[in-house]
């Protein structure tokens, strides 16, 4: 051995070996918690993984790695080594872990109590004592703090200068995992957070073309079944029951009657009532509250008496109020798709959504049916008084001619007379049958062969008296006086009313009213009644064909021209009108067709 050189003793060589065995013990911690770093990225499970492993390498009795809450201004433990683990939470600023996390360095005291930022009450709740501390700050490549770690009595005495290096090291890697766990947390968050927003899309989606369709079957549906069981279809798609009903209750009784129904025996439900505040439904129209029972065995207002006439037995039930101005129900969703699912809170807000719309949609088709009617009874009154008024003249001229009859002696003249009365009593029946043809919508022709002298002849001679006596001058042109094929009765009618609707038109002061008798170019018959009266004013020109569509007529109701334009389209033509002060003329066309004389006809209007 040279000299000078010193032979460690055995002592001295142990010591060698456990510092040697400390320091390989810190070398594996490192490479542990460099792999445990790098491991997961769950944020609980990294802190778990690397305290224990710091306290290894630092020969320290208890870590402890405090996180920083931004928007509290805290720091709180997540993970805590020992068999206490419960939260500990910080104000920054407070404390020795909150004095780094505030100024951002290193604290390392060796006898804590002596420290007057140090905190005894921990140990006091604990037992546990306090001596030596080192405090790091956790900081991410941009300096800023993420919070703190701190260990507690170093075995061997007190923390020194080499001890600060090593945590600061770990503290950067901790930093690493720290960020990137919270990154991983924050796009998981971020893809909930999408994942909840695309959710509720779709059930927006789902819920507007929901009430999208339920919109078009109200405008669309002729009548309130129709209405009705479209809008239930739509109801159980959207919170997917398996049968549904909706049923509204009677105005004067207060049972509940089925108007729509899916599930069970239909013949059975239609002859069910369920009397006022009977069964669950019963109790949700008359009390106005929905009710959810995924469990209807336990509910007492449960009837199995119902389930059994109807023929269906649920599991569950949602039951929403329906109400209008002058009524009430309820729309009921039976069994939740999906064997044991029951109905949510999200499908009441929707089913109370649509039995909204329900309601609405039973108000409105039942104020059509009462306006309906109101206007069936007015058209019925209105066409009465049109009747009555067609049959005025001819009774004027039978009245006169019986008075005639009983004076006059000559056998000749009474024959006369006898067949005047003979047709305006034809007349009568015509106008009659034709009215109530056109009330009906019956539009049958029956096309002969007509002369047309005569057949304007005799017409001009049933209108003379009446116009006569109205100061109306009657001329008649015949530019045709051959034969025409056409429905004889209707076209009387026809002209009939186009007169009379001249002679309303030229009033009291009197005027000529003209009707021509002609042929177009193509072989039509026209007829044209002209008059010189005061000419249609153009607000009205437009809808005159229109029933009931009148103007300056005292006694006129505007129907005459409707049946006019409904004869004249029976036959294939049609009717035209020029009009200026002065001057009107309606001018009618019938297509002829001489190969045969036919019934026409069928059609309904």
């Amino acid at each position: 051995m040279a000299e000078g050189t010193h032979k460690p003793t055995a002592e001295e060589y142990a010591a060698l070996v456990r510092q040697m065995e400390r320091e390989r013990a810190k070398l594996r911690a490192m490479q542990e918690i460099s792999e445990a770093l790098g491991s997961t990225l769950d944020l609980d499970e990294v802190l778990m993984l690397i305290v224990g492993k710091i306290s290894t390498v630092m020969e320290a009795d208890r870590t402890t790695i405090y996180l920083l809450d931004e928007a509290t201004g805290e720091l709180w433990s997540k993970v805590a080594q020992g068999s206490d683990v419960r939260e500990i939470r910080l104000k920054v600023g407070e404390g020795l872990a909150g004095s780094v996390a505030a100024t951002g360095r290193v604290l390392n005291i060796p006898d804590a109590y002596r420290d007057p930022r140090f905190d005894a009450e921990w140990d006091r709740r604990t037992g546990y004592r306090t001596r030596s501390t080192l405090c790091i700050p956790i900081k991410n490549h941009h300096g800023r703090t993420l919070g703190v770690i701190q260990c507690l009595n170093k075995s061997t005495g007190r923390f020194d200068a080499e001890d600060e290096s090593l945590l600061l090291s770990l503290a950067s890697q901790a930093a690493v995992a720290i960020e990137n766990s919270q990154l991983f947390l924050g796009m998981v968050e971020k893809n909930i957070e999408l994942m909840d927003a695309q959710e509720q899309l779709r059930r927006k989606v789902r819920e507007l073309d929901v009430l999208f369709e339920i919109a078009h079957v109200a405008a669309t549906a002729q009548e309130q079944d129709e209405l009705l069981h479209g809008m239930l279809a739509r109801a159980m798609r959207a919170v997917e029951a398996e049968a549904a009903s909706i049923l509204i209750a009677d105005n004067v009784t207060g049972d509940l009657h089925f108007r729509a129904a899916v599930g069970g025996e239909p013949d059975a439900i239609k002859r069910v009532k369920i009397r006022a505040n009977q069964g669950i439904c019963g109790w949700v129209a008359q009390h106005g509250k929905p009710q959810v029972v995924n469990d209807v065995e336990d509910d007492p207002r449960h009837s199995v008496h119902i389930s059994d006439a109807v023929g269906y037995h649920p599991r569950s039930v949602m039951a929403v109020p329906l109400k209008w101005d002058d009524g009430i129900g309820a729309l009921e969703l039976l069994n939740k798709k999906g064997g044991a699912a029951a109905f949510t809170d999200e499908d009441l807000k929707f089913a109370t959504l649509i039995a909204g719309h329900i309601s609405t949609a039973i108000e409105q088709a039942e104020h059509r049916e009462r306006r309906a009617k109101q206007e069936r009874l007015s058209t019925v009154g209105q066409f009465l008084a049109g009747v009555l008024h067609d049959i005025k003249s001819p009774m004027t001229i039978i009245s006169g001619n019986v008075e005639l009859m009983a004076e006059e002696e000559d056998i000749e003249k009474r024959r006369m007379i006898k067949e005047r009365i003979q047709r305006q009593v034809q007349r009568l029946a015509s106008m009659t049958r034709e009215t109530l043809a056109f009330a009906r919508g019956d539009r049958t022709l029956w096309v002969r062969k007509v002369y047309l002298h005569r057949f304007f002849d005799e017409l001009a001679e049933s209108f003379r008296e009446d116009l006569g006596s109205k100061n109306i001058k009657l001329e008649l042109e015949l530019e045709d006086k051959g034969v025409a094929y056409f429905d004889e009765h209707k076209m009387q009618r026809v002209v009939h009313n186009l007169v009379r609707n001249a002679a309303e038109a030229i009033g009291p002061s009197g005027g000529r009213c003209i009707i021509r008798a002609l042929r177009d170019e193509s072989g039509a018959l026209v007829v044209e009644v002209e008059d010189d009266g005061p000419g249609i004013p153009e607000s009205i020109r437009d809808r005159m064909f229109e029933s009931f569509a009148s103007h300056g007529k005292a006694t006129g109701i505007g129907l005459g021209l409707a049946v006019v334009k409904s004869l004249v389209e029976d036959h294939g033509g049609f009717v035209r009108v020029e009009s200026e002060p002065g001057r009107t003329v309606f001018r009618v066309s019938i297509p002829q067709r001489v190969d045969a004389e036919r019934e026409v006809g069928g059609r309904t209007g």
